[in-house]
């Protein structure tokens, strides 16, 4: 009887949330089921093609819809340059009866969307005032990374980590912040040698992600500039204290020497890595092409 007690609410727990999963898949195909037949009603030239089918830059189309949340977004940016406009559909928004009701459980909440303008509620309004130009995209900024001179070809929408190639591991950098003023009137250096566990960077769009979690603070999304913070530093000198989390302006740029023997950046998330060695030095800053996203409409009215 007491193995009883203790096991099967176990499972009833298990068989609850198999079944929440299963809702959120049937939520996300119904999403995209809905935008395709929304799509096929309308005289369009369209294609679909799945996330992990994405390997070459998308050109020449008007628009590109990515249906799922952020992640499915920030995927589809790495193929864009500012030429193409996106429109992102949260295909399984977070319910917040159903996460009030489960809390006692587990964590319910569904997709956060913070980019995404539309819904399978809205889609077609949203599409239809896009297509029209009655709305209008805006311009947000990416990071652009240069190894030891040699452009990264992926742009970060979100942020970058600069880390061991285990985010955990604790590494030695001598970051090296060269803010340099584009147009040469001045420059300010400061040396930072510091034991940490690597060095984040957002951009404004990204500033309510990992930095905000982090400790940062939440940018304009409209901001060009970019953020930084030095991730869990470990005995910084009081002189340092103030160099570890600040701003690199739309004109500036920001130099990290790496003198670890293996490191990695890490591009919106873990899936897109490129590697760095002892001697690397990265050159980090918004000289990227820009990213056309329609916004969600409270994200416009704070721009306005």
């Amino acid at each position: 009887m007491i193995g009883d007690a203790l096991t099967y609410p176990h499972i009833g727990l298990f068989l609850q949330i198999l079944s929440y999963l299963d809702d959120r898949c049937r939520v996300h195909k119904d999403t995209i089921n809905l935008c395709e037949s929304i799509l096929q009603s309308k005289s369009l030239e369209w294609t679909s093609v799945q996330r992990n089918q994405l390997t070459q830059p998308i050109r020449d189309v008007d628009l590109v819809i990515a249906v799922g949340g952020d992640g499915t977004l920030l995927r589809a940016s790495h193929f864009l340059d500012s030429s193409v406009p996106i429109l992102g559909v949260n295909s399984d928004p977070t319910c917040s009866k159903e996460v009030d009701e489960l809390t006692n459980e587990f964590d319910a909440r569904r997709s956060t969307g913070y980019l995404c303008a539309a819904t399978a509620g809205n889609f077609e309004q949203v599409l239809d005032a896009t297509l029209d130009g009655s709305r209008h995209p805006l311009e947000l900024a990416r990071i652009s990374v240069k190894l030891n001179g040699i452009q990264l070809p992926t742009y970060a929408l979100n942020d970058i980590l600069v880390s061991h190639p285990c985010p955990a591991s604790v590494t030695f950098l001598i970051q090296y912040y060269l803010l340099r003023k584009r147009s040469n009137i001045g420059e300010i250096s400061h040396l930072v040698n510091c034991r940490s566990s690597g060095l984040r960077v957002s951009t404004a769009a990204g500033s309510t992600a990992a930095m905000l979690s982090a400790g940062g603070f939440v940018m304009p999304i409209s901001s060009p500039d970019l953020q930084y913070m030095i991730r869990e530093p470990i005995s910084p000198t009081n002189a340092d204290k103030p160099l570890l989390h600040g701003l690199v302006k739309q004109d500036q740029q920001m130099l990290v020497d790496w003198y670890n023997q293996e490191g990695a950046v890490y591009i919106d998330g873990s899936h897109v890595v490129y590697s760095i060695q002892h001697g690397d030095t990265l050159d980090i800053s918004s000289d990227a092409p820009s990213l056309n996203v329609v916004l969600p409409e409270n994200l416009l009215n704070k721009t306005s």
